[in-house]
């Protein structure tokens, strides 16, 4: 069996042929340049650059819009030696500027150097390229919302808003004009009961409502979340507030009317939830002299975030006065709450001359200086050693509906407590 490859079986298998086919080709070469080195000869280069210089464009403020980086491909004639060995990087391709009055699509002719043999023709000879002024536009992004509605009588719709509210468009100048409005849309299928955040993409339109649409165009923004909050519809009662209420004193017998007893307000689920009342005033009753004025007007101030159904501006009060009078008193009974262990605190002052209480007549026929206790609560309060002002509280525990008037201080003296006060007290106690 003859085993040896014939030459006509090596040419039938393909990557012997694509072998033996390029030793013919560079043999031929050899042979092409030995027998004519100065023999001229086209050869194409391919994917060549056209250099764009950008002077004559930064002086009319322009820029490129449509054909940047274009490449061409160069014929170039010469001595086979040289041009046969030439590439991309060895051509130089210019294109000229001088045509350029402004911003549109232009023609641009095309010149050509080699490093070898002559250039014989540029393909093509021209390229299309398009220049405009670049320019910026901001614009506030309307909300455009399908089937936006809520259960009738029970709920209302608070101002809807995007997130971010405006946005800023770049891009050619003749593209940037023609954008008139930021529009991001979206849809609903059903009413909503509660607050939404939707996230829809920004769409630019025209003055005519047409979508413009330019690859050229960007934005520091390409969607926003819509805000769109739902407010739930409710009937609260309206309560007063009282500070510096006496200890004992019954204020649920202090009797009063309010012009309005409930308000009708609307906020979100969260907030209305887990609100039970409105304050509509706040009455100190340091303050609080219905021999000299028995109505007080309060402003409506709703929480943030509510809103006024009802509209209801101001709170009218009227407190009933019937029975009720006043008197002077000195108040000489003091006590001090909460005084440090390691102190120990003396009222210095003997008397509140003259303080003006308030009450009804049944109470106040019987009532006495020493029915009255005047409080130096030193809770929270930093202690150091001397004298020193601090603001009292004035009751009368158990006597019923009077109170002081006024805001009144007493001066005590703070002092170190001793091992024999220590040790007396701890004997009394135990």
């Amino acid at each position: 069996m003859n085993l040896k490859p014939t030459f006509s079986g090596l040419l039938k298998k393909p990557s012997y042929t694509v072998i033996i086919s390029i030793l013919i080709a560079v043999m031929a070469w050899f042979v092409v340049v030995n027998t004519d080195p100065d023999q001229e000869r086209v050869v194409t280069i391919e994917n060549v650059p056209v250099n764009i210089s950008t002077t004559a464009l930064n002086s009319l403020g322009l820029n490129i819009i449509e054909g940047e980086d274009p490449v061409v491909s160069v014929q170039v004639r010469g001595r086979i030696t040289e041009v046969g060995i030439l590439t991309a990087d060895d051509i130089q391709v210019q294109a000229s500027f001088s045509d350029i009055a402004g911003a549109g699509t232009y023609e641009l002719r095309l010149s050509a150097t080699s490093a070898a043999g002559t250039v014989e023709a540029i393909i093509p000879e021209t390229i299309t390229m398009t220049f405009d002024r670049e320019t910026r536009k901001e614009l506030p992004v309307t909300v455009d919302i399908n089937g936006l509605s809520v259960p009738e009588n029970d709920y209302i719709l608070g101002a809807v808003t995007a997130n971010p509210s405006s946005v800023t468009v770049r891009g050619p100048e003749s593209d940037v004009n023609r954008i008139a409005r930021a529009v991001v849309r979206a849809d609903l299928s059903e009413p909503l009961t509660r607050s939404q955040v939707v996230s829809a993409d920004i769409v630019f339109m025209d003055s005519d409502g047409n979508v413009v649409e330019s690859e050229h165009i960007t934005s520091d923004f390409t969607s926003v979340d819509i805000t769109i909050p739902v407010k739930r519809i409710v009937e609260l009662p309206l309560r007063l507030s009282f500070t510096n209420v006496p200890e004992g004193f019954p204020l649920e017998e202090l009797a009063y009317t309010m012009s309005n007893e409930t308000i009708v307000v609307a906020a979100q689920e969260s907030t209305i939830s887990a609100t039970q009342e409105i304050i509509a005033g706040v009455i100190d009753m340091e303050q609080l002299d219905l021999t000299e004025q028995s109505t007080y007007t309060f402003q409506v101030r709703l929480p943030d975030d509510f809103v006024n159904i009802d509209n209801i501006e101001n709170i009218v009060v009227e407190f009933d006065t019937q029975g009720l009078t006043s008197t002077y008193l000195n108040l000489s009974t003091f006590e001090v709450l909460n005084a440090p262990e390691e102190f120990t605190v003396t009222p210095l002052t003997q008397a509140l001359y003259n303080v003006k209480i308030i009450g009804f007549a049944e109470e106040m026929q019987s009532i006495q200086p020493d029915d009255f206790l005047v409080t130096v609560d030193l809770s929270d309060r930093e202690i150091q050693l001397g004298q020193y002002e601090f603001p009292v509280s004035i009751s009368a525990p158990g006597q019923g509906r009077v109170w002081a008037l006024g805001s009144h201080t007493a001066v005590v003296n703070i002092q170190a407590r001793t091992e024999t006060e220590t040790a007396v007290e701890e004997e009394g106690n135990g």
